[in-house]
């Protein structure tokens, strides 16, 4: 009940130093700015992130930071890397405009919504950079797509929005280590029998930066509590954030201690494995 009451006043109050919701509601209005088009004005953020964000830090690029977008006006999906441009806290807030919540945020005369509209998995920036050798990926996943069958309402809009989320999220994962996984046996066979692969399709090519590169993936996926509610997307109480934080710490602590990539066995001719982490449940594949 705590984390329902936070909920509505949160619709109804606004968060502070995240959004306040736009009066009149947008319903109303016929015509807008599209960067107003939305139920909430997020402009409190930008403040925040300048505040707490160490944007020098971040452009120093000590430390890599990819921030995927939707380019509203296309529909495609594109990364903001610090390797790169310069990240200003106009790109942090762009990467989560969730619409119809969140307006659109304009980056260098582009108007940009959640790169989640597009995908919530922003592998495809890994896959696709110029890394050499072996690398540990964590991917943090806040839905789960496996559940019980609802048995009322609440928990119909909680199990409508995992598997909207969560199912796109497993699914691309698998989706480019199988592709990966095939372009490795590819560069595996045509090295041990300098095979003619004048007739494989282009897609299928390794590109020769990441024709060694292997890849394990750690896809943690978070078990939210009992006292968790269906839009706990919008609900920010500090005990909510408290919980979910030690939540995080506590799985984390777990994957580091089992070391799932370290006692998995992959064949020589594989580069991908996921090793996906429910709580104490933790399985591993090389998806083909």
């Amino acid at each position: 009940m705590y984390n329902k009451l936070s909920f509505m006043s949160a619709v109804t109050f606004g968060q502070p130093n995240f959004w306040q919701p736009r009066f009149p509601s947008p319903l109303l209005l016929k015509d807008m700015p599209t960067e107003q088009a939305s139920y909430c004005n997020t402009a409190p953020m930008l403040d925040t992130l300048q505040r707490l964000a160490d944007f020098q830090l971040i452009n120093s690029k000590s430390v890599r930071l990819s921030l995927g977008a939707t380019r509203v006006t296309t529909g495609d999906l594109v990364f903001f890397d610090n390797q790169q441009q310069q990240i200003g806290p106009e790109h942090v807030l762009a990467s989560g405009s969730l619409p119809p919540g969140f307006p659109a945020t304009e980056v260098e005369g582009e108007l940009y919504w959640d790169g989640g509209c597009v995908s919530n998995t922003p592998l495809d920036a890994i896959y696709e950079g110029d890394e050499d050798g072996h690398t540990l990926v964590f991917m943090i996943d806040l839905w789960d797509a496996h559940g019980k069958a609802p048995r009322n309402m609440d928990e119909v809009s909680w199990r409508q929005k995992q598997i909207q989320y969560a199912s796109r999220t497993s699914h691309h994962i698998d989706k480019l280590a199988s592709l990966h996984n095939h372009r490795r046996a590819l560069h595996h066979v045509t090295r041990q029998n300098k095979a003619d692969v004048s007739a494989v399709s282009d897609d299928l090519l390794l590109d020769s930066h990441n024709g060694e590169a292997t890849y394990d993936i750690v896809h943690l996926i978070y078990q939210p509590a009992a006292d968790q509610i269906s839009d706990s997307d919008a609900e920010f109480s500090r005990s909510s954030i408290l919980e979910r934080s030690a939540a995080g710490y506590a799985d984390m602590q777990r994957v580091l201690k089992a070391k799932p990539w370290a006692s998995h066995a992959r064949p020589a001719h594989m580069g991908s494995s996921v090793h996906t982490v429910r709580g104490e449940r933790i399985s591993s594949s090389n998806p083909a």
